[in-house]
């Protein structure tokens, strides 16, 4: 049984100017205020403003009046409609979990701030985009999103906009688990927040803050920003925050065996998810329990609430709270000795896991499909009506038809269109799995290679060599030799023992036999003392979740990642300190990172056509992976790989 990750609020940017803090009586007021309102930009802005109140109580009360607003603003043609309305409606679907839906309406965001010609508006279109990928562990385009978003930010002078932007980024950089620049960007938005008077950010920035020092396991920064946090979301009302503090508070208090203080934050964020229909804190909060009573050795609460934790997560879909659920389901089965359903539980556990890997492309593949039903279903729709009209003007407006004829073709010529697309880009698809599949290939002749020419070079070479040092000798004692012909049979030995040693040194960098006996742990261990022996650097190595071997062929190419960017760290960075972390999620991912203090490079200068780059590249693809370089001149070098681990045939 393990205790959950800390729970990050990732902001979006509102439209509205600042924010607010839910005071008594004023939803009340802006409610009587709206009875009488008139059509018009304000009531749209006051449907709007009642729904941020609504926010922290009830979220599907407030996204009807973000919907009211936007039907007034289409009504009344108010050019800032859209914008307002998906910053706003997308916070409350992202409170929600709705991730896949906030995308959507958060990219349609982007496409209306740029009809607009509002720089500003674009800024936070492009933040909310990333934020929404960021919610969905995509952070390729989440980084891209915001790199676009700060450009734009950077040409204002807006102390509010920044402090927001700083916040998102060290949620950003915390997922990542780059928390050294999470922990500069979140104490800079702390600061900017409470010089701004905003105690709303502020919370949501202290939140944010203390869950990355409860990622570094710094509980007790972590818990002095949390009750902050939990202090300020009480004092303005903000229900939906303060549930997601509290559920951080327990954590903290489980962490601290502090059981029964776990317990009451834990109970007290069920009662506020479900009064805010929040399915996802009220699935945790719910496993949060069955934890206290699990360390209290009270199995049947604790299985209780653990089943009731599963329910509400497979209701509403939550995949990665499944999966923490059923863990702590085999866990309670296995402290109960019930090894048949705990072995249940695993499996269904492996196999949600396995889906889970293709879910982004599928979601990716429903997107389109989507939009590509979409299309047709107003192909058909235009098709439709241009046939009635066809039909009602055949009497006496022969032009008529003609454009009808017309428009049908042209309708024709786009679908075609349509499909043609469709077929090239899988075309490109096939021709990317068909380069993948050579560079498989490749790199599994390359070891094979490397494994016979070390055999050969030990075994045979190695073998002969030896013999011949041997002979020489037993010859050495059966010669009478002058002292300067014995001084160089002496240096002719002493060089035969040097080769031997060089050809061994080659043989076990082609193919160390610690990878073949030992797996890759130890290899790379050895490999980093071997290096840094009698150096002025030191190596150090960290590994979670290796404690069982990888598949052969999957080892030695991350054996030859690791190499090869040690090797380019001690050559070229000029490091006193080098750090390798080798991290195994679960049976298909591991995550690889070499960081050094060296004097750094430009990434952009050296580009893809190094050697050692082009070779690295080529083994991360080879699993399926990704590769992040974060360097720049003075700053040292960190090299972030994620890949896939499962064997390929």
């Amino acid at each position: 049984m393990s205790v959950r990750f800390f729970i990050s609020t990732i902001l979006f940017f509102a439209c509205l100017p600042g924010s607010h803090a839910q005071q008594p009586g004023v939803k009340d007021s802006l409610l009587h205020v709206l009875k009488t309102a008139k059509d018009g930009e304000n009531k749209v802005l006051l449907l709007i403003r009642i729904g941020q109140e609504f926010e922290n109580s009830d979220l599907e009360k407030s996204k009807s009046f973000y919907l009211q607003a936007r039907t007034l603003g289409i009504k009344i043609n108010y050019r800032l409609t859209e914008v307002k309305f998906i910053s706003n409606y997308t916070f409350a679907l992202n409170m929600q979990g709705k991730f896949d839906s906030s995308l959507m309406w958060n990219l349609s965001g982007i496409e209306a701030a740029k009809k607009l010609g509002d720089d500003v508006q674009l800024a936070k279109a492009y933040f909310n985009t990333g934020t929404s990928y960021h919610y969905l562990s995509d952070y390729q385009p989440a980084v891209e999103m915001y790199q676009k978003g700060l450009v734009l930010l950077e040409k204002m002078d807006d102390k509010v906009f920044m402090a927001q932007a700083k916040d998102i980024l060290q949620t950003l950089y915390s997922s990542m688990k780059q928390y050294d620049k999470a922990k500069v960007y979140g104490k800079s938005a702390v600061a900017a927040f409470r010089d701004l008077n905003d105690p709303k950010m502020l919370a949501y920035s202290l939140t944010n803050l203390g869950t990355v020092y409860g990622s570094i396991n710094q509980k007790d920064s972590a818990r002095t920003y949390f009750r902050e946090a939990a202090q300020i979301a009480s004092d303005i009302n903000d229900e939906v925050l303060l549930a997601t503090v509290q559920l951080n508070l327990g954590d903290v208090s489980l962490w601290k065996k502090q059981l029964a203080g776990g317990k009451k934050y834990y109970q007290s964020a069920l009662a506020l998810a479900i009064k805010n229909k929040l399915p996802e804190t009220e699935t945790i909060a719910l496993r949060g329990i069955s934890y206290y009573y699990t360390y209290m050795g009270d199995y049947a609460d604790a299985l209780q609430y653990a089943e009731k934790a599963l329910t509400v997560s497979q209701k509403h879909q939550f995949s990665k709270q499944v999966l923490l659920n059923l863990d702590q389901l085999a866990s309670l089965a296995y402290l109960s000795k019930d090894v048949l359903k705990a072995e249940k539980y695993e499996v269904h556990a492996k196999e949600l896991q396995d889906t889970l890997w293709n879910e982004q492309l599928l979601r990716n593949t429903i997107n389109t499909e989507k939009k590509f039903e979409l299309d047709k279903k107003n192909t058909r729709l235009a098709f439709q009506e241009e046939t009635i009209r066809h039909k009602n003007l055949m009497n006496g407006l022969l032009t008529g038809g003609l454009i009808a004829l017309l428009l049908i073709a042209a309708l024709s010529y786009r679908n075609y269109r349509n499909r043609k697309k469709i077929q090239e880009q899988r075309i490109k698809e096939l021709e990317t799995e068909k380069q993948l599949l050579a560079t498989q290939s490749l790199l599994k002749g390359q070891e094979e290679e490397r494994s016979r020419i070390a055999k050969d070079l030990h075994d045979g070479l190695g073998g002969l060599l030896s013999g011949v040092k041997l002979q020489l000798g037993a010859m050495k004692g059966n010669l009478i030799l002058t002292e300067e012909n014995g001084m160089a049979f002496n240096r002719v030995l002493n060089n035969l023992e040097a080769s031997i040693s060089e050809m061994r040194r080659v043989a076990h960098n082609m193919m160390p036999e610690t990878l073949l006996k030992f797996g890759l742990q130890q290899a790379l261990k050895d490999y980093s003392n071997g290096l840094s022996q009698q150096q002025g650097f030191t190596i150090r190595c960290e590994f979670r979740g290796m404690e069982r071997r990888l598949d052969h062929s999957i080892e030695v190419v991350i054996y030859r990642i690791v190499q090869e960017l040690l090797n380019n760290a001690v050559k070229h960075s000029g490091a006193t300190a080098i750090l390798v972390q080798i991290m195994r999620h679960d049976e298909q991912r591991l995550n690889i990172t070499v960081e050094d203090n060296g004097k750094g490079f430009d990434p952009e200068a050296v580009g893809p056509h190094s050697a050692g780059l082009r070779n690295i590249t080529s083994r991360v693809k080879y699993l399926n992976g990704k590769m992040d370089i974060q360097s720049e001149p003075g700053n040292g070098t960190s090299i972030y790989i994620e890949c896939e681990i499962k064997p390929y045939g």
